[in-house]
């Protein structure tokens, strides 16, 4: 019986891992969109203030370091809401 648990609790895990990693690409392109309040795909170090994390670690996401902050630079944080 403790074998059937473990392998239902691992199940259990690994859905929830896919479920999770399945949302985060869409809540991570819905909250760059709120942040780009002036919708030009980029964010600036003005428009990332407005995310404590985001603003802290926005020089190290400027990966081209063109004062942007790309959404494929953006990716990379996975920063939650």
């Amino acid at each position: 019986m403790n074998t059937k648990r473990n392998i239902f609790l691992s199940m259990a895990a690994f859905t929830f891992t896919l479920a999770m990693i399945s949302t985060s690409a869409f809540s991570n392109q819905d909250l760059f969109t709120t942040l780009d309040t002036d919708a030009d795909s980029m964010l600036s170090a003005t428009e990332a203030q407005a995310h404590e994390v985001l603003s802290e670690l926005f020089d190290s996401l400027d990966i081209d370091g063109d004062g942007f902050i790309s959404l494929d630079e953006f990716s990379v944080a996975n920063l939650d809401k």
